[in-house]
C-alpha cells in the first residue's frame, strides 16, 4: 500500500526538493503512516496487525524511483520488514492517457529464509485521466505457500483494474479488482478486490478500504485472506 501512496504523492515532492536546493527538474517526497493491517493483493502479510509504513522517492523528468518499508509478519509471529525498491518511467500517451513501467525489488532483510521470499515484479500501467487504471505485473521467481500444502516459486502473473472518482468535500471513492495467477506455486490463482474512500487534506491522506478475496483464496490461505476493514493514515512529504 505505501508504494501506491508514494507514487500517488509524486505532487507534494517539488516541495521537499525546493527546501533541498535540488533543481526545478528534480522532485524529492515520501510518506509515513500507519496502516490497520498490511494487506497485499487480498492476503494479509501482518497477521491483521498494525503496519508502520515509509517510502522515500526521487522523480527526474518522466524517471521516478524510490524505496519504501512496510511492517509484515511473514509464516511467523515475529515483526520484520519488507523493503520495496522500485524504479520506473512514466510517458504521456496523449492528452488524457499515460503510460508507466515500473520494476519492483521485494526484499525480507533478516528474515531466515529470505533467500526464498525474495522477488522481482515488472508492472506494465496504463491510466486514463488518472482515474482509472489497469496493469499488468509479471514476476519470474515469486514464491507462495498456501495453507494445504502447496508450495513452489517460479512465475507469477497479476492483473489489476482500479478505478477514482473525485467526490465533493475533498472526497473520492475508489475500487479496484485483481487476479493473482499462482499456478506454478499452489496450483490456482484467486481474486481479490477493493472499495473505500479516500481523504486528501494538505499534507496528509486518509483511506478507508473494504478488502475482499474469492472462495479460492479464504480456502488456501485461510483467515489471512479474510474480508476485512483496513485504515491507513500519512503524512506526505
Amino acid at each position: 500500500m505505501v508504494a501506491l501512496l508514494g507514487l500517488a504523492s509524486v505532487g507534494h515532492a517539488q516541495g521537499l526538493g525546493g527546501l533541498l536546493g535540488l533543481p526545478d527538474s528534480v522532485g524529492l517526497g515520501g510518506s509515513l503512516g500507519l496502516a490497520s493491517d498490511d494487506v497485499f493483493r487480498g492476503v494479509t502479510q501482518s497477521e491483521g496487525q498494525i503496519s508502520p509504513q515509509g517510502d522515500l522517492h526521487a522523480t527526474v523528468g518522466p524517471w521516478f524511483g524510490g524505496i519504501s518499508a512496510e511492517g509484515v509478519r511473514r509464516d511467523d509471529a515475529r515483526a520484520g520488514a519488507e523493503l520495496i525498491g522500485y524504479l520506473g518511467l512514466q510517458q504521456p500517451l496523449g492528452e488524457d492517457w499515460t503510460g508507466r513501467l515500473t520494476l519492483h525489488h521485494y526484499d525480507y532483510p533478516g528474515n531466515q529464509f529470505r533467500s526464498l521470499y525474495n522477488y522481482d515484479e515488472l508492472g506494465l500501467s496504463l491510466a486514463w485521466r488518472e482515474r482509472i487504471v489497469a496493469t499488468v505485473i509479471v514476476s519470474p521467481d515469486t514464491y507462495s505457500r498456501d495453507y494445504l500444502g502447496n508450495y513452489g516459486s517460479g512465475k507469477a502473473f497479476c492483473y489489476e483494474l482500479v478505478g477514482r472518482q473525485p467526490l465533493p468535500a475533498g472526497l473520492a471513492a475508489v475500487a479496484g479488482l485483481g487476479y493473482y495467477d499462482l499456478r506454478r506455486q499452489i496450483g490456482t490463482g484467486y481474486a481479490y478486490w477493493s472499495a473505500g474512500v479516500e481523504r486528501r487534506w494538505r499534507s496528509w491522506a486518509l483511506d478507508l478500504r473494504y478488502v475482499g478475496t474469492d472462495a479460492t483464496a479464504r480456502q488456501r490461505f485461510e483467515d489471512d485472506a479474510g474480508n476485512r476493514v483496513v485504515l491507513s493514515a500519512f503524512w506526505l512529504f
